[in-house]
């Protein structure tokens, strides 16, 4: 029976030793706790089976008449409880969440029926979470499907409050810089180490649970500032389900040619998604079960040149060969290309009127793991994870990204000092320039000319990590790890901007070692987390010191990167202080690797390039120290309040410096130079449905984010923009992602398929729901300037507009006989008012359409040359990336089974 289970399981073993193997598992499970007693005496019922529906995990209660579960799957379940005398009892939906402990009680009435015979209800999931110690957002699958706007997880995430969306585009969590967070997909990480963001595409659709930890995450996670995001897919079961979900997509796309949105039209949006779940046919339905999910996504976008094709395919198998071990292995595949538009360069170049020009990007990823559990019994579980994790990116020319750079046309070098002498830069940037030429002269670029930028990269982790997690005893929970990751990272870049052509290319295999220590104790009157955390990292790779450490005419010196350790203590607490009222607080302290950009760029110390820039691979680990104070009380039945404060100390956060080496040349490094500090406070009250038609939620976000830089090259660009802030800032400011007010609505109605509901005495169908979120942002900061890029003021000091944003989505459904089939029609709506939020401006004027620049008009003959310019320089202005996203509408079909 067991050999075609091994066959499933050889085949990620070979695919392990073929990509060279992978990273940590983090939480993808939770626990179960309660007790039984008998409803007539109130007293504990000792030996009753407490089992897991459709599988083969029980276990029986104490002397207390109390039980425990550990390492429960995620998700929905069904809980029965049997015992020699009494009826049996089965709650059905009983939600499991990662790391968190769902209480689950039992009354059993004495039996006075047949044999055989069973009571089941609906479990009523905990409203206040009493073992919750730290500010986490869970959106579960039923929370998500009513959901708009969530093609990607960071739309679901702003819908929490604290989370800001900079003007990159990128999330900031807490005020945190970009690349704070880190992604684990099924408990494994999936983060990109070169940018430090996500490295593959999270289908929403499917998963099970999407959570996002932004305040006090235990021991166990490591290597994120400021939050964690954890999207775990869901797990097959003994009977088959599953589901097929199509829409069409349409938008108002923006028009190069007259600087405007046009009307609302099918732009090509479109999507194809399916899952399938249940048992492995041929073996037994309660040890061996699957769940595959794939989706095709593609997307022209409102800007021009910046529509992508996705594939992304998703499986997991989980198998119990035995009653002590369960095996489980992942495999998810990612594939997508597409255009990069930018409007203008950093050299004020625009494509807009060729852009075939615009560089183009090819993106695959895939996710292996495999993890096997043994329960020595059933307060004991040791667990082992070996899994690989491997992403690549290219980016280049549209007709030349699959070609090297020393292969395009007009690439070629003197053969007697190898230096570059070729006309890739008069070609495609600079030497074409024709003043006569009204296009020319505004900062357009024409003809078969590129965008002369190659770049590839790709990183691969590799990692096995051992865990042991035993409940000592009904109250104390001990949980410890260590992970062994070992990267493998390759890099190569360059761009012809001039005639001096500037390159990067460097491999390494940096290695990162961590262990932690986790205890949790549950009591009625409090739950205590309390952790420790090891992460070692070593760079693995010698750099050239010379240009930072001595004159410029000395010999080379490289000097070995040294290895670092960090420990990071955690704590965390809750405890009721009524019925219906829980606080808790927590502290910790939470280090960083930079990223690897920061560590290895120009390592080999080229100060040759016009502003040398070089990385540091001796950078230490960023850090913070975040304390966080909250409240969660239900008021009524249908009504909950949550208050949290929180305060985070940044500091050696990455920065870049610069350095007089002689008279004519400064040079400028990464270091740990930056700091900051965050303060604020968020408030939520939810309306909870309990059944009803009504739910949602308000909430409200304040917070300061203040430092001495906003990203880590923020001096260099500086430096080079500017005649006047040539230093460091020395004080704090506010950052680019300091948002200090923040309000989200979420308005959800929603009717079961029997509803009587009635409209001027007609009948009204039932099975249909729908759901508002409305968002509203106070302005960013910039800093205002002269027509010379000079600072006005001091920095930051001026505010973008507030935004605002509603989007709908409303869905019904349609039951197919009595089948168990359902087929779904919805519609969804991203900004629904169509609102044209500023984002950014140019920061001479504040304003997102015009630079307070008009260039050439001197050179226009007549008035028809004028008006040309005057039009061409209008558009060169109107940059569509300086405004959100338009409306966007989205209408589609579900089938499920």
């Amino acid at each position: 029976m067991y050999k075609p289970l091994l066959l499933l399981f050889l085949l990620p073993l070979v695919f392990l030793v073929l990509f060279d193997a992978a990273p940590l598992e983090a939480g993808v499970s939770g626990k179960i706790s309660g007790e039984v007693i008998d409803s007539r005496t109130g007293l504990p019922i000792v030996g009753a089976t407490v089992r897991l529906a459709g599988t083969n995990i029980a276990t029986q209660t104490d002397v207390d008449g109390e039980y425990f579960m550990i390492n429960m799957p995620v998700g929905k379940c069904d809980l029965s409880v049997t015992f020699m005398g009494y009826k049996s009892i089965t709650k059905q939906g009983v939600r499991v969440l990662v790391d968190l402990t769902t209480p689950v009680d039992f009354e059993l009435n004495q039996q006075a029926v047949e044999i055989g015979q069973e009571i089941v209800v609906v479990a009523t999931n905990p409203i206040v979470q009493l073992d919750q110690t730290e500010s986490r957002v869970i959106f579960t699958a039923d929370r998500l499907k009513d959901l708009p706007n969530i093609t990607t997880v960071q739309s679901v995430l702003t819908n929490y409050p604290g989370v800001v969306v900079g003007r990159d585009d990128r999330l900031h969590v807490r005020g945190g810089r970009a690349g704070q967070v880190a992604y684990y997909y099924d408990g494994f990480s999936v983060q990109d180490p070169f940018y430090s963001s996500a490295g593959i595409r999270i289908m929403p659709s499917a998963l099970e649970e999407l959570s996002l930890t932004s305040g006090g995450y235990t021991a166990e996670y490591g290597e994120a500032l400021s939050g964690v995001v954890s999207a775990v897919t869901r797990d097959g079961g003994p009977t088959f389900h599953g589901g097929i979900k199509v829409y069409e997509g349409a938008t108002h796309p923006y028009d190069v040619n007259t600087g405007d949105w046009g009307g609302l039209k099918r732009t090509g949006n479109r999507s194809l998604a399916f899952n399938l779940s249940g048992p492995i046919v041929g073996m037994d339905p309660k040890r061996c079960t699957f769940f595959t999910a794939g989706e095709y996504l593609t997307d022209e976008t409102s800007l021009p040149a910046n529509g992508y094709d996705a594939y992304t395919w998703t499986a997991k198998v989980s198998a119990q060969p035995t009653p002590r071990v369960k095996l489980k292995s992942n495999f998810t595949y990612y594939d997508a290309s597409g255009g990069a538009y930018t409007h203008r360069d950093v050299n004020g170049k625009s494509y807009d009127f060729n852009l075939d020009g615009l560089p183009v990007y090819e993106k695959k990823s895939h996710l292996l793991g495999l993890t096997g559990n043994y329960n020595f019994n059933e307060s004991m579980i040791f667990s082992a994870t070996v899994n690989t994790f491997k992403t690549r990116t290219w980016q280049g020319p549209p007709d030349l990204i699959d070609t090297y750079w020393d292969q395009w046309p007009g690439y070629s070098v003197d053969t007697a000092t190898g230096d570059y002498n070729g006309t890739i830069d008069d070609d495609n940037y600079l030497g074409y320039y024709d003043h006569t030429n009204p296009y020319h002269v505004v900062g357009f670029t024409l003809g078969d000319d590129f965008y002369p930028t190659f770049h590839r990269r790709e990183s691969k982790y590799t990692s096995v990590k051992a865990s042991l997690l035993t409940q000592v005893n009904k109250s104390n929970q001990v949980k410890a790890g260590v992970e062994y990751r070992r990267y493998d990272v390759d890099w190569d870049s360059k761009q012809f901007f001039n005639d001096n052509p500037y390159g990067e290319k460097y491999s390494s295999k940096p290695l990162m070692v961590s262990a932690f220590l986790q205890d949790k104790l549950e009591y009625k009157d409090f739950v205590i987390n309390v952790g420790l955390r090891l992460d070692h990292h070593n760079a693995d790779i010698s750099y050239n010191v010379t240009p930072r450490d001595a004159p410029l005419d000395t010999v080379a010196r490289y000097v070995e990167a040294k290895s670092k350790s960090r420990l990071s203590p955690r704590l965390g607490v809750s405890f009721p202080i009524a019925e219906a009222s829980v606080m808790h607080f927590n502290y910790g302290v939470y280090y960083q690797e930079p990223r690897f950009t920061y560590l290895y760029t120009n390592i080999q110390g080229d100060v040759t390039s016009g502003l040398p820039l070089l990385g540091n691979p001796d950078l230490e680990p960023e850090q913070t120290i975040s304390y966080e104070l909250g409240l969660d009380h239900l008021i009524g039945q249908d009504l909950r309040i949550d208050l949290t404060a929180y305060y985070k100390d940044i500091k050696d956060l990455a920065t870049t410096r610069a350095s007089l080496r002689d008279a004519a040349t400064i040079i400028t490094y990464f270091d740990n130079g930056d700091y900051g500090s965050v303060t604020g406070f968020d408030v939520q009250l939810e309306k909870l449905s309990l059944g009803g038609n009504f739910g949602g939620s308000i909430s409200y976000g304040y917070m300061v984010a203040t430092g001495n830089g906003s990203y880590a090259t923020e001096p260099y660009y500086t430096f080079i923009t500017s005649v006047e802030d040539t230093l460091a800032p020395v004080g704090e400011y506010p950052l680019d992602f300091d948002q200090r007010h923040t309000v989200t609505a979420v308005l959800s109605y929603r009717v079961p398929a029997d509803w009587d509901g009635e409209l001027f005495g007609l009948s009204l169908p039932g099975a249909w729901g729908l759901t508002t979120v409305g968002h509203y942002g106070s302005g960013l900061p910039y800093t205002p300037t002269d027509p010379f890029g000079n600072r006005l003021g001091d920095r930051n000091e001026g505010r973008l507009p507030a935004s605002y944003t509603v989007d709908m989505r409303f869905s019904k459904d349609f039951a197919i006989g009595r089948s168990g089939y359902t087929l779904g029609l919805f519609t969804e709506v991203d900004n629904l008012f169509d609102r044209r939020n500023v984002i950014n401006v140019y920061s001479r004027t504040g304003q997102p359409n015009n630079d307070g620049q008009q260039t050439g008009l001197g050179l226009a003959a007549n008035e028809d040359e004028l008006n040309q310019l005057l039009n061409l320089d209008r558009l060169h202005d109107q940059d569509p990336q300086n405004y959100s996203p338009p409306r966007t509408l989205r209408v589609g079909l579900e089938f499920t089974f």
